[in-house]
């Protein structure tokens, strides 16, 4: 990556949480943040106002990271409308839950967790590595967790999900 360059992350599920956290974090270091969200736009600009007073730079960058359609759209839009830069960090932060035993859970509740904690992942990435390859620079953060190392009863679907993006 140039001097020059303006470093960009783009975090996903970055209005809440650990995300928020990592948001904070890198707009302390001087990164340009794209803070995703699905629905929660109030906690979203939270965020950003935080980053902004503590003197860090970021936009709002809503869609929904389950949705490969959507993916596709925003980011191809920011990227049109920010030609001289690139994405050049991800964290893959987004995650939800569903949680029910096994014998219960219904289709919706494996797919959510399915599509937005593990197709996002390979969505997302597989759309901004291109850029990180041709600029010859780019950083992949994957957020996982230890359900995905051991499962939890009621969490096939999570433990399923997080093991998909530990051995990604």
């Amino acid at each position: 990556m140039s001097e020059t360059a303006r470093r960009i992350a783009l975090v996903t599920g970055g209005s809440r949480g650990i995300g928020k956290a990592i948001c904070e974090r890198l707009g302390r270091d001087g990164i340009h943040l794209l803070i995703n969200y699905r629905s929660n736009s109030v906690a979203a600009e939270e965020t950003l106002e935080n980053i902004r007073k503590s003197g860090g730079s970021g936009e709002l960058l809503p869609f929904d990271v389950s949705d490969r359609k959507s993916i596709e759209k925003v980011l191809t839009e920011w990227h049109e409308k920010n030609r001289d830069d690139y994405i050049s960090l991800l964290v893959n932060n987004a995650g939800i839950t569903r949680d029910s035993m096994l014998m219960w859970m219904q289709d919706e509740e494996w797919h959510d967790v399915i599509d937005t904690n593990l197709h996002s992942v390979f969505y997302i990435t597989r759309f901004l590595i291109k850029n990180m390859l041709m600029n010859k620079y780019g950083r992949i953060v994957n957020v996982v967790s230890l359900s995905g190392q051991k499962g939890l009863p009621g969490q096939v679907n999570y433990s399923a999900a997080k093991a998909g993006v530990i051995g990604a």
